[in-house]
């Protein structure tokens, strides 16, 4: 059964990465990958576009609203940084963007990623 999901993630294009197959990646890491499991952890993003989202939390929700993305805090940067290099070693945390969105688990999510604009 299908439901409407609300979703916070931590999320970077898999071109960022150098990943071009995101569900390979995500078996051969799949100690990162939990079908099911405590939050957060990484998933492949819902998305027509390949993503990476550092999952921080997930809901069912009757909320229909739209989704929002923004660049990192500092602090958050800064408190994220351990978990993204343990699994990317080389990633710039500026790549990494802070996405709240719901979408309906019947079809792909949205995909929300923001470039910065300098």
């Amino acid at each position: 059964m299908s439901a409407r999901i609300k979703m916070s993630v931590l999320r970077v294009p898999c071109e960022k990465l150098g990943i071009e197959d995101p569900w390979a990646f995500s078996e051969a890491h799949e100690d990162f990958f939990p079908a099911w499991g405590p939050y957060p952890h990484f998933a492949v993003a819902p998305t027509v576009r390949p993503f990476i989202d550092y999952v921080l939390s997930e809901h069912i929700t009757d909320e229909m609203s739209f989704g929002k993305t923004r660049a990192l805090t500092g602090a958050e940067r800064r408190r994220y940084k351990s978990a993204f290099r343990a699994l990317f070693p080389d990633i710039d945390m500026d790549d990494v963007r802070f996405v709240v969105f719901c979408w309906y688990s019947g079809c792909e999510a949205p995909d929300y990623y923001e470039e910065v604009k300098e």
